[in-house]
C-alpha cells in the first residue's frame, strides 16, 4: 500500500510541475523568446553585429556603461 501511495505522490509531482510550467509559459511569445535568447549578445557590439548578420535578426546592442570598463 506504501508503495501505490509512494507511486501516486510521485505522479501528483509531477503533474503540479507540469501544469505550473505551461501556466507560465502560457504568456510567452515567441517574439520575446527570441529576444531573451539575444540578451547575452548585447552588451558587445561587435558579437551583436556578427550574430545578427548569421542569424538575419535585429540584435539590440547596447554598449556597456563606461564604469564598467575599466
Amino acid at each position: 500500500m506504501d508503495q501505490w501511495l509512494y507511486a501516486l505522490h510521485c505522479l501528483n509531482g509531477v503533474l503540479f510541475f507540469y501544469l505550473i510550467t505551461s501556466v507560465c509559459l502560457r504568456g510567452h511569445s515567441r517574439e520575446v523568446d527570441d529576444q531573451a535568447s539575444l540578451m547575452p549578445f548585447a552588451d558587445d557590439p561587435a558579437v551583436a553585429q556578427r550574430v545578427e548578420q548569421a542569424i538575419g535578426k535585429p540584435v539590440p546592442a547596447v554598449k556597456p556603461d563606461v564604469a564598467l570598463e575599466a
